[in-house]
């Protein structure tokens, strides 16, 4: 592939490793939105054993999936054969990109819970500056109810993951004192430096996985559908994280039997050691064939 088709200025490159967040106006063109159609349908249609609602209680549906690697074969021309990862490259000032994994998102229903405050790193053995997660919403969404993040968190505190317990947002998914418990940032806003922008098909947001972030919820008669593509680079080093207490409440699957998991691909690693499997697709530059 020749140069990157998508010009990110300094401003952005300065927001995405000061803020941990940046918007990319009309990153996806009228194909590429009509391929993020396709595969999130796709992952729909073809659910991996992770799969997740959450929530049920409410009567609404609040579906994720993620990790499916029998979707990368569907999702390659969107995270390898476009101009995504070279996008990355140049935020990182580094040309090795891997492709990590997909995730998706489907709210709908009527009023939806938000998605809880939390850092992605949280959840997976991974850390480093060399990480980000394009967030790509297949339908117009307000500032307000978009993706919010936590201005410069990503260089601070790793916190404890959210459970998505219905009771408490903050309840922690590994033990108490293995990670600081999360702040309750959603009562306590005023204290937060809080960002968000507007999106429309073919704008993204990108951001570092250890940003703080929360998704809003969505009204009756709105539907949000969402795309996550994650990548890692050169200087993304295997961290250790906590046994999970109750796996169960957040519905990562272990044992999927349909798909892979995190795990499988971190056999042998010990806590620093370079990120990598040769499993993982590298995206830029491309390995030979």
């Amino acid at each position: 592939m020749s140069g990157p088709r998508y010009d990110v200025s300094q401003q952005q490159i300065d927001q995405y490793r000061e803020a941990g967040a940046a918007v990319l106006r009309g990153i996806l063109d009228p194909h590429m939105i009509a391929e993020a159609e396709r595969v999130f349908q796709w992952s729909i249609d073809n659910p991996s054993s992770a799969a997740q609602r959450y929530y049920e209680s409410s009567g609404t549906v609040f579906h994720q999936d993620l990790f499916n690697t029998l979707s990368w074969g569907e999702y390659r021309h969107l995270f390898t054969d476009s101009h995504l990862p070279d996008v990355v490259s140049q935020l990182w000032n580094s040309a090795d990109v891997w492709f990590f994994f997909e995730q998706i998102f489907l709210k709908s229903g009527g009023e939806t819970r938000r998605t809880p405050w939390h850092q992605d790193t949280s959840y997976f053995p991974v850390d480093g500056p060399h990480l980000a997660v394009y967030w790509i919403c297949l339908e117009p969404v307000s500032q307000e109810n978009s993706l919010e993040f936590v201005r410069g968190s990503h260089v601070k505190t790793i916190y404890n993951g959210s459970a998505f317990s219905e009771a408490d947002d903050t309840a922690p998914l590994y033990p108490e004192g293995s990670l600081p418990r999360l702040p309750d940032i959603e009562t306590e806003r005023h204290r937060w430096d809080v960002i968000s922008w507007a999106l429309e098909p073919g704008d993204a947001v990108i951001f570092h996985p250890s940003t703080l972030h929360g998704g809003a919820p969505t009204h009756p008669g709105e539907k949000r559908r969402t795309i996550s593509l994650r990548y890692f680079g050169e200087d993304a080093r295997f961290v250790e994280r906590p046994a999970v207490a109750k796996q169960s409440e957040v519905g990562f699957n272990r044992e999927a039997s349909n798909s892979r998991n995190i795990e499988d691909f971190m056999v042998g690693l010990k806590p620093g050691d370079p990120f990598r499997n040769p499993e993982f697709v590298q995206v830029r530059p491309i390995a030979a064939s």
